[in-house]
């Protein structure tokens, strides 16, 4: 597909990434983002910047060709407040 195409559709609210994407977004934040995947045969991707040295990392998970997830430790986990519901079902 030519470049412009390309930008149009993935400036498009909704559109998934791809492995292009995950590069930018590396370089841009000068992070290695480590993939989980499916793939039998490479159930590891690492994507590095390009001109930086990481300053931090990324890890996600891949279901090959469907779905990307984040992952992040047990330690890193949010703790929430149940919020009071303002409805009255």
């Amino acid at each position: 597909m030519e470049y412009k195409v390309y930008l149009k559709k993935m400036k498009r609210s909704g559109e998934w990434g791809d492995h292009l994407t995950l590069q930018a977004a590396a370089d841009r934040f000068g992070a290695k983002i480590c993939l989980l995947t499916s793939f039998r045969d490479t159930c590891l991707i690492e994507i590095v910047p390009r001109d930086v040295t990481p300053t931090r990392e990324l890890w996600l998970s891949f279901w090959c060709e469907v779905h990307y997830n984040s992952l992040y430790a047990t330690d890193d986990l949010l703790t929430r407040k149940t919020k009071k519901k303002h409805w009255l079902f």
